[in-house]
């Protein structure tokens, strides 16, 4: 009796998750005070830039769900969260050293996670062309944390699909922030589209 009543409780929260998952969702994004510097561009970003940078990666994550019922927005109370934090570690324990981003995700439930502005400010430093002015560079920042962020949320909404089995460096999934597919030219959905079908609902 025990085990039909447990299970009759694990329908209704998964029934319930899939019918607030097809709710307009709410995606969480804003940066953290950031100091960052690097000779590539000489004197520190200013709060301006910090501003731009904020506005490009935000249109970059709406883009990316322009299809969908999704709001993006600067709340905490958001379901699913991501803030730019200056670093992001993880436990030196089990992996350790800095990385892009991090996430973790309950299905249908809600997620928080992080990106280290140092990490993609440092990548987007070294791949931009020789060529490229400041204005360029800051803007490059702001779309590799826009997408690095994509790919956060990405594993908060999807929390068990296999996203980095994608071998495709131009998708959402498969972009690399230190790689040039990270921060330029165009990306799709990939592996992902019919999972997010499923998971959002469509505008």
């Amino acid at each position: 009796m025990r085990w039909v009543r447990l299970a009759a409780a694990l329908t209704i929260v998964t029934t319930v998750a899939a019918a607030c998952e097809r709710q307009p969702v709410e995606l969480g994004f804003w940066m953290e005070p950031q100091s960052y510097r690097s000779s590539r561009i000489g004197e520190p970003m200013t709060a301006e830039e910090y501003r731009l940078i904020d506005d490009v990666a935000r249109r970059e994550i709406a883009r990316a769900f322009r299809d969908f019922d999704v709001r993006v927005t600067a709340s905490p109370a958001a379901r699913y969260t991501i803030r730019v934090r200056p670093r992001v570690q993880l436990d030196p324990i089990l992996k350790g050293g800095d990385v892009a981003g991090a996430s973790r995700g309950i299905g249908g439930l809600g997620g928080t996670g992080a990106v280290s502005f140092e990490y993609v400010a440092n990548s987007a430093m070294a791949l931009s062309p020789a060529s490229a002015t400041r204005p360029e560079i800051i803007e490059t920042v702001g779309r590799g944390i826009g997408r690095v962020a994509i790919h956060e949320f990405l594993h908060q909404l999807l929390p068990n699909s296999p996203l980095h089995d994608s071998r495709d460096p131009h998708s959402y999934e498969g972009s690399n922030p230190t790689r040039v597919d990270g921060f330029f030219g165009e990306l799709r959905w990939g592996i992902a589209r019919p999972w997010l079908n499923d998971r959002l609902k469509r505008r």
